[in-house]
């Protein structure tokens, strides 16, 4: 019999994600929480066992096509994160309800964590509008640039920044240990209000007039065989990243937990953020420098 607690419905992340624009504009950093100083690390090290953790942009991926200019394959993060991340690990490693619902032990795979300010400038000016155009083409230039902040977050300097310029974010998914492949967590690219919130597939919007998500023939594609798997997937990570590692869901994103980033504080209700901007080693800069000149005649750089 699985444990009804890992199975429980998504809530309702409406009024979280209607509330959330300004975010970043209304708190500031608690420089004297004892984990403000929290170190950077790399969970790839044997203290973590992450071996297939990864940056997101450095690598070719299905946003850009490509690796970004300067961007060091070095996921780092916080000190108190990673070891929130062993402990989902273990859970979903081990715990027999896991394997039973999704029919075999899961790992959790780390495809982002700390993204330079560059980086997250590139993304939002330029890769996401990109796609959101694609996937949209009757949108307007006007509505594209609109729909962008659905999706990533603005960067920006101020004494609250984003998520990913804290390391004190990641982004997941759940990988089957038998096949190695990543379960169908149900998202199509560049939706706009679609399958990458992390309640799409809860059905709020058939049975609340309360919710944001608007009926999707989205949801007409996949079989009711699917739709299960996903669901069941979705509830699995959530419980796993906020009730075992205890971590805050962007509402937006079903692969994005963290803890001590203003985004996170403002899901978590705190409203006291304690991860600023997150110092570089000069090792990662030294590596970012490297890589944009050796990238100068990339695609990217020739826009």
């Amino acid at each position: 019999m699985i444990g009804l607690d890992l199975l429980n419905s998504i809530p309702n992340l409406t009024e979280l994600r209607n509330n959330k624009p300004g975010y970043d504009t209304r708190y500031v950093i608690d420089q004297n929480h004892p984990l403000h100083n929290d170190p950077l690390v790399d969970p790839r090290e044997p203290d973590f066992g992450f071996d297939d953790a990864s940056s997101y942009y450095a690598k070719p991926n299905d946003m850009t096509g490509e690796t970004l200019p300067g961007v060091p394959d070095a996921p780092l993060i916080r000190l108190d994160i990673a070891h929130r991340l062993v402990l989902a690990e273990k859970f979903l490693n081990f715990d027999p309800d896991v394997r039973e619902a999704l029919g075999a032990p899961v790992h959790l795979r780390i495809d982002d964590a700390l993204r330079p300010y560059q980086v997250q400038e590139f993304a939002f000016n330029t890769a996401w509008p990109m796609i959101i155009k694609t996937i949209n083409p009757d949108m307007s230039d006007e509505e594209v640039l609109a729909q962008v902040p659905n999706y990533c977050a603005q960067p920006n300097a101020n004494l609250t920044p984003t998520p990913h310029l804290t390391g004190g974010a990641v982004d997941v998914a759940l990988i089957n240990l038998e096949t190695g492949q990543a379960f169908n967590r149900g998202h199509q690219g560049g939706k706009v209000k679609g399958t990458a919130y992390p309640d799409f597939y809860e059905n709020y919007q058939s049975t609340s007039d309360q919710s944001d998500i608007a009926e999707s023939i989205d949801q007409l594609k996949i079989s009711p065989e699917e739709q299960k798997e996903i669901i069941l997937y979705r509830r699995i990570l959530y419980y796993t990243m906020t009730k075992i590692a205890g971590l805050e869901n962007n509402p937006q994103e079903i692969w994005h937990y963290g803890k001590g980033d203003p985004l996170s504080e403002y899901v978590s209700g705190s409203h006291k953020p304690y991860y600023g901007i997150a110092e570089l080693p000069d090792w990662y800069t030294e590596e970012m420098q490297r890589l944009q000149a050796k990238s100068s005649n990339s695609n990217f750089d020739k826009n």
